[in-house]
This record gives C-alpha cells, sequence and structure tokens, in this order.
C-alpha cells in the first residue's frame, strides 16, 4: 500500500490539517525488481516511538545488563588488585615517593567506578534512556580511559628504572591489550545497540590502548629505551588483534541486535514479520510484513503511538478494520487478520497489492484514456455497491484510497482501500465518531454537504467523490484547488464546476455528463446509487475502448511482470 502526494495533501480527520505523506514509486520498484537491480537496501529503521514498547523493552534490558557489566567490571578489576597488591611490594611502583601502588590504585579507580555504577542501577532512582545511554558511556568508556592512563603511567614509572624493565613493561602492555579485549566482548554481546552506536564506543575502546602507548614512546623520558621496546615488540601485533577484536566485536553487536529485534517483532506481531516500511498516513504506518508459517506477503498497518493515546482515534482504527472485514467483494481490500500486542498497539493485516494507487497512476501515466476510466470506476462502483448495502459510508474516497492492481494476472483490478472515516447508517447501536457540525474528509474530493456539515451524509456523498476523482483522473487534476482546506471546501458548495472538456478537450460529451451529474451541488440530482453510477458508466461509448487485455499490454510495457516475493531482510531497530 502506499500513499499518495500532492492531491492527497490535506488528509482527512475530524481537524483538517496539512500534513506530509509518504510516497513510494512502486513501477520504479518493479522495474529494478526485474532487472535484478532491486535489493532492500539499508534495513529500514523504526524510530523510536514508531514501536514504542521495543523502545521500553530496550531500556528494561540496558538497565539489566549494565548493571551485570558494572557487577562483573568491579569484581574483576577488585580480584586483580588484591592479586597484584598481595603480589607485587606495593613501594616498587612509586609516584612521587607515594607509598600507594600505581598500578593497584588505578586497579582501584576502576573498581570502585564499576562498583558506583552498579549501585546507581542497583537503586530504585528511575532513569530516562537518554541518562541510560550516559550511565553506559561513564562505564566502559570510564574504564578504557582508567586503563589507558594505567597503561600510559605504569609504563612511564616502569621506564624511569632502567631498560631491565623492558620484558616486565611489554607484559603489562600486553595484559592491557587483554583487558581491553575482553572489555570490547563484554560490551559487544551485552549491551542492546544499533550497530553504528556499538561501533562508536568500540571504536574509542581500540584507539585507547594504541593511542597510550604512542604516547609512552614519544615522551622525552622514554627515549634512551624506546628502541629496545621497539626491538623487542612483535611488530604491529597488539593493533592487529585489537583491530581484528574490535571488528569482530562490532559484528557480533549487529547480529545480535538484528536477532533481538526479529525476536521482539516476531512476538509482537504473532506470526507476522515486518520486513519493511511501505508509507503512513494520519492515523497509521503500513509495512510489508511476512507470514512466518504461510510465507505470504501482505501488508501490516498499525495505529500510530500517539493516535492509540485518542480514545476517539482508536476507536475510527477499529471500526476501519471491522467495517472492511465485512466486505466480500473482489474490489474492496482483502482483511486477513487483526489485534493488538501486550502494549496496546493496535494492527491488522490485509493483502500486499502490486500496482499503483490511483493518484500515482496519473501522475506516472497522466490523465487517463476514458475508456479506462469506465473501466476502473465500474469496479469501484461494484465495490462500494457491497458496501453502501451493508450500511457503510466511505466518505473518504480520493485517488489515494482506490489502487489499481495487477492481482491474480489480471492487470487493472481496482480496490477501494482506507475505511477509517466510515460512518455506519445502517447500525443504530454504532457510536457516533465525529460529532455534528464537524468536518471530516478530504476537502479536494468532499461533497458539499460534507463540507458544510449541514445535512446527514448518505451513500450520494460518495458518489460525489467518484464524480471528483473521474474529473482527476481525465484531467489530471481535481475540480477544484485553492490555497487552503477552507477555500476548496468553499468552492466545492459555492462555485460551479468547469467540464472536464474544457481542462482537456476530448473528453467525450456522454462521459462528461456522468462525471457532472456526480458532482451536483445537491445530492437529489446525483445518480441515486452506485449501481445507477456504474450502468450510467456502461452505457457510454467508450466503456468498450479498454479491456482485460489493453490493460495487461499496459502494465507489460510498464514494467515488466515480476511475481510477488517477500523480501528475506527484516526491519532493524533503531533503540
Amino acid at each position: 500500500m502506499s500513499m499518495s502526494t500532492t492531491e492527497d495533501l490535506l488528509p482527512a480527520d475530524d481537524v483538517i490539517e496539512l500534513e506530509p505523506t509518504v510516497h513510494v514509486d512502486r513501477a520504479e520498484l518493479w522495474a529494478e525488481s526485474a532487472s535484478g537491480s532491486y535489493s532492500p537496501g539499508p534495513a529500514v529503521a523504526i524510530v523510536e516511538g514508531s514501536l514504542a514498547s521495543l523502545g521500553a523493552e530496550t531500556d528494561t534490558l540496558r538497565r539489566k545488563r549494565l548493571f551485570a557489566a558494572a557487577v562483573t567490571i568491579a569484581v574483576a578489576f577488585g580480584v586483580l588488585m588484591v592479586w597484584v597488591f598481595a603480589s607485587d611490594n606495593p613501594g616498587t611502583l612509586t609516584l612521587d615517593g607515594s607509598r600507594l601502588s600505581l598500578r593497584v590504585g588505578l586497579l582501584g579507580l576502576r573498581c570502585v567506578l564499576a562498583a558506583a555504577v552498579a549501585g546507581l542501577l542497583a537503586s530504585e532512582v528511575p532513569l530516562s534512556r537518554m541518562q541510560l545511554r550516559v550511565v553506559e558511556d561513564i562505564l566502559f568508556l570510564g574504564v578504557t580511559l582508567l586503563t589507558m592512563a594505567s597503561q600510559y603511567f605504569v609504563g612511564l614509572d616502569l621506564m624511569h628504572r632502567g631498560p631491565e624493565y623492558v620484558p616486565i613493561i611489554l607484559a603489562f602492555i600486553k595484559d592491557s591489550v587483554i583487558q581491553m579485549l575482553a572489555l570490547m566482548m563484554m560490551y559487544a554481546t551485552l549491551i542492546p545497540n544499533p550497530p553504528a552506536v556499538a561501533a562508536r564506543v568500540l571504536a574509542v575502546m581500540f584507539v585507547a590502548p594504541v593511542a597510550a602507548w604512542s604516547l609512552l614512546r614519544l615522551n622525552p623520558e622514554s627515549t634512551p629505551i624506546v628502541a629496545q621496546l621497539s626491538a623487542a615488540e612483535e611488530a604491529g601485533s597488539n593493533i592487529l588483534f585489537l583491530g581484528m577484536s574490535a571488528a569482530l566485536a562490532s559484528y557480533c553487536a549487529h547480529l545480535l541486535n538484528g536477532l533481538r529485534s526479529q525476536l521482539h517483532e516476531a512476538r509482537k506481531f504473532g506470526q507476522y514479520q515486518l520486513v519493511w516500511k511501505l508509507g503512513e498516513g494520519g492515523m497509521g504506518e503500513v509495512y510489508l510484513a511476512e507470514h512466518a508459517l504461510l510465507k505470504r506477503p501482505c501488508a501490516l498497518k498499525l495505529i500510530k503511538p500517539g493516535v492509540g493515546a485518542d480514545p476517539i482515534a482508536l476507536a475510527r482504527f477499529e471500526r476501519e478494520v471491522q467495517s472492511a472485514a465485512r466486505l466480500s467483494h473482489p474490489n474492496s481490500i482483502d482483511i486477513f487478520d487483526y489485534g493488538h500486542t501486550d502494549d496496546g498497539t493496535f494492527y491488522y493485516v490485509m493483502e500486499y497489492l502490486q500496482g499503483l494507487s490511483l493518484s500515482e497512476l496519473v501522475r506516472q501515466a497522466g490523465p487517463l484514456p476514458p475508456g479506462r476510466v469506465i473501466y476502473l470506476f465500474r469496479q469501484v462502483c461494484a465495490g462500494l455497491a457491497e458496501a453502501h448495502g451493508l450500511g457503510l459510508i466511505h466518505r473518504d474516497l480520493k485517488p489515494a484510497n482506490v489502487f489499481v492492481a495487477v492481482r491474480g494476472g489480471e492487470s487493472d483490478v481496482a480496490k477501494v482501500l482506507d475505511f477509517g472515516l466510515v460512518k455506519l447508517t445502517k447500525d443504530p447501536g454504532a457510536v457516533a465518531l465525529t460529532g455534528d457540525m464537524t468536518v471530516s474528509g478530504t476537502p479536494m474530493y468532499m461533497a458539499p454537504e460534507q463540507a458544510t456539515a449541514d445535512r446527514a451524509l448518505d451513500a450520494r456523498a460518495d458518489i460525489y467523490a467518484l464524480g471528483a476523482m473521474m474529473y482527476y483522473a481525465l484531467t489530471g487534476q481535481p475540480p477544484f484547488t485553492g490555497d487552503s482546506a477552507f477555500a476548496i471546501m468553499m468552492a466545492h458548495a459555492r462555485d460551479p464546476v468547469v467540464p472536464p472538456s474544457q481542462v482537456r478537450p476530448g473528453v467525450p460529451a456522454d462521459l462528461e455528463r456522468v462525471v457532472l451529474t456526480c458532482l451536483a451541488k445537491k445530492p437529489d440530482e446525483r445518480y441515486p446509487s452506485v449501481k445507477a453510477l456504474g450502468e450510467a458508466l456502461a452505457a457510454c461509448a467508450s466503456a468498450s475502448e479498454w479491456d482485460s487485455e489493453k490493460a495487461d499490454r499496459w502494465w507489460a510495457d510498464k514494467v515488466p511482470a515480476v511475481p510477488i516475493e517477500a523480501p528475506t531482510q527484516p526491519v532493524a531497530v533503531e533503540s
């Protein structure tokens, strides 16, 4: 499912707002897929808040893992400090005559830092996501910098004692490298981070010991024994192993983050695995998904977290799927599943369609031939006839909500989408989700009575929208435009329609009469039903100018026929 731009910059809602939309060029995607050049590219990041539950889950996991890491580091350096203190004479390594062993002191600082972090995380103090990231940096980068300081200052102290300490210096440097390798793997495997974040921290862990060693060699006080250090050291071995370990740790972080994201998404949406984001509208986001067992591609729509906090919007979302699920006509979207996650995120699953929305089709191909307009809108009328028979008034018909699909070996199959503003006229117990004198819909395709909210709506409001959509399909522009939503709505209610033949010469007179009848200001002057509209379209002389064979040829020329294959690369979740 893709979202339109241009004419759909005025989405429907109780309060009419201008908001951006997302567009996916399906024709380009198909062409690349057919040529073999298409690949999913970088995994689509679901930003924090788009799937809020993973962010909260990651925060909880990060706090637990940081606590475990801090305890491990504190115990490890505590044991090492006791071992060094017991094994060596604390007075052998002094700084300015102090009796405190320099090496023991720096080990103690790392132990105290880790213990302080562990104490903070074990407390009941609430920490935000940003604060947890700061604590994470303090722990790992603090230990890294203290290890760098230990390598430099202890090495410098040993150098002062003469060339006979060269083997001890090299052994101490290797110990520092081993400590850093362990810290890298602990960070990569324990702390849940996206690969980019992990790579930055691991890069610091790689650079720190290399910088300490470089500063040690450049220190003027070490000049007398630098040559012996260089001769004794296996050239570049420490740097090589540090680099390999940093790369391996980064790859581990990437794999673990991906597995965690997949596990979360599989658990969150049951049997459905999100693949990539297709688009978004005012209320929800749509993702390409795959059923884990059936391996069938589908489109999963979920309500935006901010919208989910609004009970009216949530009720409208539920009504949308419940209304669409009642429809079985082949020209209405098929609904496969519906549910909500433990954190209250509502979603429903529908068929995934190959093709273009009507708005995309007109934008890419230009105004459509009269015969093709008739061919498509007769199908739309057939699909809406079932909905109207069930008492469902769509109220938001627009080019973005009619999809022209290639489905089941047939081309130009019209599908009616998005019943988010549906009005139930045959359910006396239905709760009104829009109040009296409230405008709901998309201004460019809104019936006059819908714009003025001065009377109850019936199926003829949808017929007006169909007339406006046919006008757009024939001319490439809606019947009315304006600088604001209000100006467009007033034009629908007040201004005469410029006949489509004056915008695009060549529109047949009989088809123009059908369009203008649909666009009559008074509902009584329009067609009484979509069935009557469909019959009027069928009676037009151009009705025989387009058929399934011409549709097949058009799609074959436009993009090569490609079977739907759900990509295997899952979305990666930024946390």
